[in-house]
């Protein structure tokens, strides 16, 4: 038995393209646009979907409040673009301004000089050093800062660093936020990676993970106990089921096993891109499930994500949606197993994602 085939909305994407019963289809919109109907539908025994199809609709972009810590959202033509408040920059205001060198002043020793000045015949020519140029009148005139950052920071110009430009006399450096060192070129930023510090950073019974510019300590922790129901951790990232009583079906329909995942993510991934993978394998001379089924159970972030059918033994975990943070998702993956068609086990993958406030 099978179900109708489906179509990916307009302006629209759709995920999965097997219409047999139990099997799942997603979609979702293209960035502008939002989708109205259900995210996901299933093929049901008697031939039909468990929902209509959905389709997507226009929005404004200035609606979505893409402009944070109170930049304000203009307009344009499939565009947008945020006017940020003092000390906020960024595409859309996401990151603090780097402090500002002093303001150039006339006079000022470190950003104003003297000219070189030479008489030629009746003619006298100043100029001045690399990284300043001159202003003023003949007789009067003076050598000022070129500010690097403030020209090239402008529209259409290319960009000199990676994250904030600071001015100096003469020239400009490069900084970088904190959490992060500057590269050999001057001009890029690369994360520090705090879990490998000799020093003990996170209490004991934790684990330190990397995120963009820090570190959380994390401890995973396996189900309580309950009625016949009990978990082990196998390892510090995962509990198994004890075995279940002959009886009780209750618990053989919970979690198998219960893995944790932590994944750093930048902001502004360009979407849609696979963040990971789940999988079975059978054990040595024991018959593999021969259908999986994958699907998103739990978590603060669903809306963001769709799980996709990879190959016949793997489902992959699609982030459709862009991320902005600082921010921390979660998501619940479920996979289970099937032998002709009779349940046999599922094993939930617990994924939490740490997103930076940068897109780097």
């Amino acid at each position: 038995m099978s179900c109708p085939a489906l179509k990916a909305p307009l302006d629209g994407r759709k995920f999965g393209s097997k219409y047999l019963v139990d099997h799942e289809v997603h979609f979702t919109c293209n960035p502008g646009f939002r989708l109205v109907g259900p995210s996901s539908v299933v093929c049901l025994h008697n031939g039909t979907w468990t929902g209509a199809e959905p389709h997507c609709t226009d929005i404004s972009e200035c609606s979505s409040q893409l402009c944070q810590n109170g930049g304000t959202c203009v307009e344009g033509v499939n565009q947008y673009k945020c006017i940020c408040p003092p000390g906020r920059t960024g595409s859309r205001c996401q990151q603090q301004a780097q402090t500002a060198a002093p303001e150039r002043v006339v006079g000022d020793p470190a950003f104003s000089r003297a000219p070189r000045c030479a008489q030629v015949e009746r003619t006298r020519q100043c100029s001045c050093e690399a990284g300043f140029q001159l202003s003023g009148v003949a007789g009067d005139s003076v050598c000022q800062d070129v500010n690097e950052c403030e020209l090239y920071g402008q529209e259409a110009r290319p960009r000199l660093c990676m994250h904030a430009c600071v001015n100096t006399p003469g020239s400009y450096r490069c900084a970088c936020p904190s959490g992060y060192r500057t590269l050999q070129d001057g001009k890029s930023c690369e994360d520090v990676d705090e879990c490998v510090s000799p020093q003990h950073l996170c209490p004991r019974g934790t684990t330190c993970v990397n995120t963009g510019g820090s570190f959380q300590c994390v401890s995973p922790a396996c189900p309580e106990a309950s009625s016949n129901v009990s978990y082990v951790k196998t390892s510090p990232f995962q509990c198994e089921r004890n075995p279940c009583p002959m009886d009780s079906r209750p618990c053989r329909l919970l979690p198998k096993t219960i893995s944790f995942h932590y994944l750093s993510l930048p902001s502004n991934l360009t979407t849609p891109i696979a963040l990971f993978r789940v999988a079975t394998a059978s054990a040595p001379g024991r018959p593999g499930p021969n259908s999986l089924r994958f699907g998103i159970v739990g978590g603060n972030g669903r809306g963001h994500f769709v799980m996709q059918r990879a190959d016949r033994q793997t489902g992959e975990l699609i982030l459709v949606q862009t991320l902005e943070g600082p921010q921390t998702l979660e998501v619940d993956v479920d996979m289970s197993e099937y032998l002709d068609r009779s349940f046999q086990a599922n094993h939930l993958s617990k994924v939490t994602i740490f997103v930076s406030p940068y897109d780097f």
